[in-house]
């Protein structure tokens, strides 16, 4: 996904959403509007995510709201072709996850 600004928006692969952990941070992963505490494994689809996307989108925690993947800062390595949607690596903070999306568990190796 490429912009003519040159800025990279979220092309909501929900790659975050499905192979990250979220670990239970009191005000870090708390859902804004019930203030209920969110914690999931790597490798398993966050209960909220919907067929089109987050479902508490307005209220997700602060951990949904500041996670940037790699690709969408701009890392070196990471062209404008290669989201993690695109090129199935979901790279953080240096660490890239290669997701085979096919595979029935989402097996997930690093690089």
């Amino acid at each position: 996904m490429s912009s003519r600004s040159g800025a990279r928006h979220c092309s909501q692969c929900n790659f975050c959403c499905i192979y990250l952990e979220i670990e239970s941070k009191p005000g870090y992963s708390t859902r804004l509007d019930t203030g209920e505490d969110i914690a999931k494994p790597a490798k398993k689809r966050c209960q909220y995510l919907g067929n089109e996307g987050c479902t508490i989108y307005e209220a997700r925690p602060l951990v949904c709201r500041e996670f940037r993947c790699d690709w969408l800062l701009g890392v070196k390595g990471f062209g404008d072709d290669d989201s993690p949607d695109q090129s199935g690596v979901l790279g953080v903070r240096g660490t890239n996850w290669i997701i085979d999306p096919e595979a029935p568990t989402g097996k997930v190796s690093f690089r």
